[in-house]
């Protein structure tokens, strides 16, 4: 029996896709970004999804690895796929078997990819990253002159695109209008017809795209943070609930200091459910006596510290409540709702906009809505086609 259940919709993520698609200049291409197993969700439903040849929902794929490049090729998808960051020697050839696209940073990978391509007899297709301010990856942009004087040598090498990075979108909208000049600049002197410039991503697209015809997406098609100005703007829907059960309901004493540390001291007598996940789960401990979960519609709050695979909530308040109940971490349950970004404050996590926990897949089921969509892809029924008609 599942005991757990992240649920993700397809639905919302095709209506979020197409919302954010309407704010975007017919010329600018979207590439969504799938990294880190599409943060957490699955890379190969995720990407299944948004590529599928019958109508694709985004231009092309940024990923982190080659391996995720790899994945993305084995769905039979021929979108382009920008591989972010730094490939190493041994991962060449699988390079050259995704047919990606890296995004070079130096001399030295030039030579690597110009190297391996003449062995293979081939055109390596190559964005160059330009450091516009990040100081992380990328050509320094006041260094660029003689790197491009090095690039029109490799002949085995073809430039197809530039790419920045913005190191402050959301707290210095100043800092990230002097990068998207200095991008620019860079494109209006090197850039050619038919590459793809980026350099906005997710929360930069409605104010930093100017002289760019791409953008990067990733945790703006999934509608988190819910709080944020864009999702709400656009009126995004979060895609993701993450549900658990009941597992035990029992009564304990007012003045009882229970859980691990005996770090909560209970003021009344309590009725208390045991849920069935903890922090192998990706529950995260620093939610222990502060988060909150949705039973039978109503809010409860986490008791105690947060186990491996068990958490506390005081349920006195519920009428009834009983083993196998659904409890819900984020998302809705009747008529209200812990949103995601609640959840992720909460718990103090870094990065919310883009950061969702590592939910164990071997404890934790991932169910797509609809599954019909699958179903769809593998066997060709014409249900494939009828679920995209609507969007």
């Amino acid at each position: 029996m599942v005991r757990g259940v992240l649920e993700i919709n397809l639905n919302l993520l095709a209506e979020n896709m197409a919302k954010i698609r309407k704010i975007l200049p017919p010329d600018v291409r979207c590439l969504a970004a799938v990294k880190t197993d599409a943060y957490g969700l699955g890379i190969e439903k995720i990407a299944a999804f948004l590529g599928n040849k019958k109508h694709p929902l985004v231009d092309g794929f940024v990923v982190l690895s080659v391996q995720e490049a790899l994945e993305i090729r084995f769905l039979h998808i021929d979108l382009p796929v920008c591989v972010l960051s730094p490939v190493l020697a041994g991962e060449l050839e699988d390079l050259y078997q995704a047919k990606a696209i890296p995004l070079v940073s130096s001399v030295e990978e030039l030579d690597m990819f110009q190297r391996f391509a003449r062995e293979k007899q081939y055109q390596q297709p190559i964005h160059i990253k330009i450091d516009t301010g990040m100081g992380r990856l990328g050509v320094w942009f006041g260094e660029i002159d003689d790197f491009f004087t090095y690039v029109r040598g490799c002949d085995r090498l073809k430039v197809c695109g530039l790419a920045t990075h913005f190191s402050s979108l959301a707290s210095d909208p100043a800092f990230t209008q002097l990068q998207l000049e200095r991008f620019r600049e860079v494109v209006r002197k090197y850039g050619e017809a038919g590459w793809l410039n980026h350099a906005s991503s997710s929360f930069g697209i409605d104010r930093f795209i100017g002289g760019t015809n791409a953008v990067r997406v990733g945790a703006l098609p999934m509608g988190i943070p819910e709080d944020h100005g864009l999702v709400k703007r656009l009126g995004l829907e979060s895609i993701i609930r993450l549900s658990g059960l009941v597992t035990l309901v029992k009564r304990v004493p007012a003045g009882t200091k229970i859980g691990y540390e005996r770090s909560y001291c209970l003021a009344r007598d309590t009725k208390i459910a045991v849920i069935s996940l903890g922090y192998a789960d990706g529950i995260p401990v620093s939610l222990s006596n502060c988060g909150e979960v949705l039973v039978r519609g109503q809010r409860c709050k986490i008791i105690g510290r947060v186990s491996m695979d068990q958490v506390m909530a005081d349920v006195s308040d519920l009428g009834e409540v009983a083993v196998c109940d659904e409890v819900v971490f984020f998302g809705k349950q009747g008529q209200e709702e812990i949103p995601y970004c609640e959840f992720a404050q909460r718990a103090q996590l870094l990065m919310r906009a883009a950061y969702l926990p590592s939910f164990s897949e071997r404890r934790i089921a991932r169910k797509y809505i609809p599954e019909i969509f699958f179903e769809g892809c593998a066997s060709g029924a014409k249900n494939y086609q009828s679920f995209f008609s609507s969007f």
